[in-house]
């Protein structure tokens, strides 16, 4: 399993507002059948039962409180076990350092750390940390809490390894050969220094991640059940988890002990809603203030939400992309001319368009948009089918010869499979997709055995080394996603492309590593990086999303209306 970057790399994220339906029902058709189905839910069992757990109309409308719901419960708040729901350790703890939109950019901003200095080596990084920050439970947050919170990510040796690693001394760590962080140097309570193995131009973005979330050392040291008890896990954030019951609810309250500016939610409940259907309704009807609508049915979203809340929706992009890897191991996807045919037989202008409704910005390299590095001029494949087929041709291939697995996971989108491997056809290539479920996809892929799959990649930090070398970075890393590169060459520079701390000469090496792999090998198949799309409810005034898309975000980032205010 990967240790930092936010995807399962079993799911692939299509909003189901951007799915295409045939036949389209009418503008009239679609608020009849919505109108059909409000009155059915209405009477349902389900829906009186919701209505009996929901708090009254008195205590829901309660000044600052603010209610939103998601699909998908968190296992833990414990980011050394955790790697894919990020809402609670977005929420309670705090970071040295922030990732925020700036100007329609993505930068990395101060937080618990208020000045450093880097070495000219690159090696050793001074930290100074703020003197006026309070854990919610009262207790200073000192470097001792930092030393920690890094260390236990490597003593607890499960999740999101990958940055503190990077600390000299740091596999000692993890391999129980030393008992504390070499590289971790402690001055005093606000003042500390890092050293690494080797230099690292994007260190102080990789701080940013929600992986490197500040804990509580006392606290945690003597916690049984750190991570699942919300005394017991205690963090410096905005806000605290007053209660959690899982698959049903968690509610979190504002800190007044936060270092930050105060919030104007001063009560959070997060409901857990797997029912996309449900979440709808209870939006309709005011139970909940904020609605994802990647989880809402497309016909709901283009001919409900869209034309009746215009100026109440929010867009936001993922950074990150939905990919097409294919596995060069494979005796067809090993020719290039095999896989500058499949290139040019995707209709991404269909897929962006129809299937995922505009909602959606191609891709054309592996530096996502939105990411520092990305090259806005690398030039996208074009649709070309008819030298898709020369290319197979050219190859001693005849219509229909080549064919692979076109491995689908449980959680993926079948839909997408589908129209790529119906573009795929219409030149003669077999994608043939095969279903299986997520366990045994994901044994098959870390062992580098499927053929093709498509994924999500979502960023966690705001560098190309969260993508680059995750993918291409050793030859095990390829192997593990099942694309199998060759090209050894290549994946030296992209883990030596870390090392260079000049920002210009670092972007230039990675954006010709870029052209290398994508134009030049074809050994990685960018599609789209979706939208996500939120719609406010009445008492929210404004919002702003996640940096990285996510549907986890920063509940201080709700403004609520100054009416609804505490």
């Amino acid at each position: 399993m990967r240790a930092l970057a936010r995807s399962s790399d079993t799911l692939v994220l299509i909003p189901t507002h951007a799915m295409r339906y045939s036949p389209v029902p009418t503008q009239k058709a679609g608020r009849m059948n919505r109108r059909t189905f409000v009155k059915a839910m209405l009477a349902a069992p389900l829906y009186g039962l919701l209505m009996q757990g929901c708090t009254s109309q008195v205590d829901r409308i309660k000044r600052g409180r603010f209610t939103s719901a998601s699909a998908t419960e968190m296992s833990t708040m414990d980011m050394a076990h955790n790697d894919s729901v990020y809402w609670a350790p977005l929420n309670i703890f705090d970071r040295l350092f922030e990732t925020r939109m700036v100007d329609g950019k993505a930068k990395v901003l101060n937080s618990l750390c208020t000045d450093h200095s880097i070495s000219d080596d690159g090696l050793t990084y001074d930290f100074t940390i703020r003197d006026d920050v309070q854990f919610s439970n009262g207790d200073p947050l000192t470097s001792s809490d930092v030393c920690y919170s890094f260390s236990r990510l490597l003593t607890e040796a499960a999740v999101n390894t990958d940055i503190p690693l990077q600390i000299k001394g740091g596999k000692a760590l993890m391999d129980k050969k030393a008992d504390k962080l070499e590289g971790f140097k402690i001055t005093d309570d606000t003042h500390f220094s890092i050293v690494l193995e080797a230099p690292n131009g994007g260190f102080l973005a990789e701080l940013s991640s929600p992986a490197m979330s500040i804990v509580n050392e006392r606290v945690t040291r003597t916690a049984k059940n750190f991570g699942m008890d919300p005394a017991e896990t205690i963090g410096s954030g905005p806000y605290y988890v007053s209660e959690w019951v899982p698959n049903d609810h968690f509610v979190l309250k504002y800190n007044e002990r936060y270092w930050g500016e105060e919030p104007t939610v001063k009560e959070a409940v997060q409901r857990i809603i797997p029912d996309a259907s449900t979440q709808d309704l209870m939006f309709q009807n005011g139970e909940i203030d904020l609605i994802d609508l990647s989880s809402v049915d497309s016909l709901i979203v283009q001919r409900s939400y869209k034309p009746e809340h215009p100026d109440k929706i929010v867009r936001n992009q993922q950074v990150g992309m939905t990919y097409l890897a294919l596995n060069e191991t494979n005796k067809f996807l090993k020719d290039i001319r095999v896989r500058k045919a499949i290139c040019a037989a995707i209709d991404m202008d269909d897929i962006v368009h129809n299937l995922m409704s505009g909602d959606a910005i191609r891709q054309n390299g592996i530096i996502p948009t939105g990411i520092w590095g990305h090259n806005e001029h690398l030039e996208p494949s074009p649709y070309d089918p008819d030298g898709a087929r020369a290319l197979l041709k050219e190859a001693g291939y005849h219509d229909g010869d080549v064919s692979f697995e076109l491995a689908l996971s449980s959680a993926g989108s079948k839909l997408l499979y589908e129209t790529v491997s119906s573009q795929l056809a219409k030149v003669g290539i077999k994608a043939n997709i095969k279903a299986y479920d997520r366990s045994a996809w994901m044994e098959k892929r870390l062992a580098g055995e499927l053929d093709a799959f498509i994924a999500p990649w979502f960023m966690d930090y705001n560098d190309p080394a969260n993508i680059m070398a995750v993918f291409f970075g050793t030859p095990e890393r390829s192997k593990g996603r099942s694309i199998c590169y060759p090209n050894t060459d290549v994946m030296e520079r992209v883990l030596k492309a870390k090392s260079i701390l000049d920002d210009e000469e670092r972007k230039k090496e990675y954006q010709e590593l870029e052209r290398k792999i994508v134009i030049e090998d074809r050994a990685w198949i960018p599609l789209y990086q979706g939208m996500r799309l939120f719609c406010l409810g009445e008492r929210v005034e404004r919002f702003t999303p996640f940096w990285a898309g996510y549907g986890d975000f920063c509940v201080k980032d709700v403004v609520l209306r100054k009416e609804v205010r505490a």
